[in-house]
């Protein structure tokens, strides 16, 4: 219970962190090839695909607020307002800061002519799923270790389990 608290937490933290980056003295060339790589790649879907599997994660994790139709309905609506900011956040700007902090304009050059070819093609077209199912299995195997963490946790410090009345 208390990890899917901390889980909570830590997501809602991660997403809510200021999305407004700030690119100093880049080639406009370079800027526009990274934005046309992005969405060669489909990057939007990509981003989408694990927002929302971070979303359902999330979701499937909140503490339980109460078993009525009030509690659910507090639920849903945390989640929509959760996905109507991240709508806003403009993550964008991080993505073309970070490509252009690791990628040099030659190299962005390089990533277009792979993904103008067929297999850069065939890669583009499943990232959104490789996206969504590595970040699923991820987020599986994250909460078994997690749960694992904390009953070791809770099995070392037994002032604490009882405190929290764990079993």
């Amino acid at each position: 219970m208390k990890y899917r608290l901390g889980l909570l937490i830590f997501i809602v933290f991660c997403l809510s962190m200021p999305g407004i980056a700030q690119i100093r003295n880049a080639d406009p060339e370079k800027l526009e090839n990274i934005r046309h790589l992005l969405t060669m790649v489909g990057a939007d879907k990509v981003r989408d695909a694990m927002v929302n599997q971070m979303i359902d994660g999330l979701k499937k994790n909140l503490p339980p607020i109460g078993q009525d139709e009030q509690a659910r309905k507090m639920t849903d609506r945390l989640v929509e307002l959760l996905r109507e900011e991240i709508k806003k956040a403009d993550f964008n700007s991080i993505t073309v800061e970070l490509y252009d902090k690791y990628f040099t304009g030659n190299e962005i050059k390089a990533l277009i002519q792979f993904y103008s070819s067929p297999v850069g093609q065939k890669a583009a077209e499943i990232l959104p799923t490789l996206a969504q199912e590595s970040t699923g299995r991820g987020m599986e195997l994250g909460q078994a270790a997690g749960t694992r963490a904390f009953t070791r946790w809770l099995n070392e410090f037994p002032e604490v389990k009882k405190t929290l009345g764990a079993k």
